[in-house]
């Protein structure tokens, strides 16, 4: 580099971090109708790399799952940190929100994911809350779950239980179809974990396995076990 481009280019590297506070300084303000948000950032993104992020202040109340589209990169899934689409009215009006682009991670799709307490207001963070959400997989649930639900499916799905001897007392499992798309052929199988010698009181053996297994066929619904005596999970 000529010693006479050096100043230019230091202007340059200064207008860029500059762009690049102002992107983070909560300034910027949304725009788009309705639930499709859209941003345009000073410094001009180009191409949507995970850890970018931006701070903003949201120009009106989102009332169904929103969407973010950032310098025209197209509108992208608005997401908790947990990676869970936002509910509805979960954007307010007057308030600052800071978020970061990520990658698809498993069956986790990619998206603008919201960054700070935010993130768990109006019950948007599903996992904080005792949520766990299941993206057409089969699951194995820990002691830990409170709620298991599919929020995607097109297959036949297994559950498997966690060690009931593990779960608190007094704690129900519910293990639901959020989908709607459960049916006689598109179900949810419920079933003790292997090596575990536990049971489902009232469940029949699986066809197939002969394993005591509930099977949930129809859309929404759901079940609630709760740890019984050694070995056994109760049915509510």
């Amino acid at each position: 580099m000529a010693g006479r481009e050096v100043p230019q280019a230091i202007r340059g590297m200064m207008a860029q971090i500059a762009a690049h506070i102002l992107d983070q300084n909560g300034s910027l303000v949304t725009g788009g109708s309705a639930n499709a948000f859209t941003l345009m950032t000073h410094s001009g993104i180009a191409e949507l790399k995970p850890g970018i992020s931006v701070s903003f202040l949201a120009d009106r109340d989102s009332t169904d799952v929103p969407t973010l589209n950032v310098d025209g990169l197209g509108p992208r899934p608005f997401q908790t940190p947990s990676g869970q689409p936002l509910i509805a009215g979960s954007l307010k009006r007057g308030l600052h929100y800071t978020v970061i682009w990520t990658d698809a991670i498993d069956a986790v799709p990619a998206g603008w994911r919201l960054k700070g307490a935010a993130a768990v207001l109006n019950g948007n963070d599903f996992a904080a809350l005792g949520h766990t959400s299941v993206f057409d997989r089969d699951y194995t649930a820990t002691a830990s779950d409170v709620q298991v639900g599919f929020r995607t499916l097109t297959g036949p799905r297994i559950v498997t239980l966690p060690d009931v001897d593990a779960f608190p007392l007094s704690q129900d499992l519910v293990i639901a179809d959020e989908t709607g798309a459960c049916s006689e052929t598109v179900t949810i199988k419920i079933q003790p974990g292997a090596g575990t010698s536990d049971v489902i009181g009232g469940a029949e053996p699986d066809q197939g396995t002969s394993i005591p297994t509930i099977i949930l066929f129809s859309p929404y619904q759901a079940v609630r076990l709760r740890r019984g005596a050694a070995n056994l999970w109760i049915r509510l």
